[in-house]
């Protein structure tokens, strides 16, 4: 997936609706294409792995595992860069969208960035949420699944510009981010999809690529 009106889009930034001036947004595209000739697809499992278990706490606060949520369900884990990144947003909001059907075929998503919950979000909001998302603080699971990607130099000073302070959102000094990257994990613990498009953050695994695994 390719997202191309990247100008209407707009992420949250703690709790307020954070716009970006489309000057600004062009080094952005620039440093995509650098990424992504930078960081391939670079996944540490693959299909046919065993998922590592994790714990993870999510908007509440509350502890997800991911073996007991394979108890009762697939489930098609999402790494992602953050509630800041307006191309990670487009690609959550497109998976929400598909849930009814996800479901359908046995599977739920949970989806996994470095960020530190945004504890400024609305009950609405929130409930408007179908699926979990999990605060990675330090990238310490994403690390086991995907490539990192380091934001430095003129990269980290655009940011700035924008308002996006790393730092601050993920409680790190590390300035990395996951590439992003969809596995979905079979009852068993198996892994049976795995892919990304590499570190171009424009770019990512289409839902309907997801779902058409799950029909089989």
């Amino acid at each position: 997936m390719m997202i191309k009106n990247i100008f209407q889009l707009i992420p949250r930034k703690n709790g307020k609706v954070l716009t970006y001036n489309p000057f600004k947004l062009f080094p952005l595209l620039i440093d995509s294409y650098r990424f992504g000739t930078k960081y391939g697809s670079d996944l540490k499992l693959n299909t046919g792995d065993k998922s590592p278990d994790f714990n993870l706490p999510n908007l509440y606060g509350k502890n997800v595992n991911l073996y007991s949520s394979l108890e009762q369900t697939k489930v098609i884990l999402i790494f992602y860069r953050g509630g800041w990144c307006p191309f990670c947003n487009l690609q959550l909001r497109q998976y929400q969208n598909m849930t009814s059907q996800f479901n359908e075929y046995g599977a739920k998503i949970i989806a996994i960035s470095p960020e530190i919950p945004d504890r400024e979000l609305t009950d609405d909001e929130k409930t408007d949420l179908k699926f979990e998302v999990l605060s990675d603080v330090g990238n310490s699971v994403a690390k086991k699944f995907t490539g990192i990607l380091k934001y430095e130099g003129k990269s980290a000073e655009r940011l700035r510009e924008l308002g996006i302070d790393l730092n601050e959102l993920n409680q790190s000094e590390s300035r990395e981010v996951p590439i992003p990257a969809v596995f979905i994990i079979d009852q068993n613990r198996k892994i049976i999809f795995a892919k990304s498009e590499g570190g171009d953050y424009k770019k990512r695994v289409e839902p309907q690529e997801v779902l058409a695994l799950l029909k089989g």
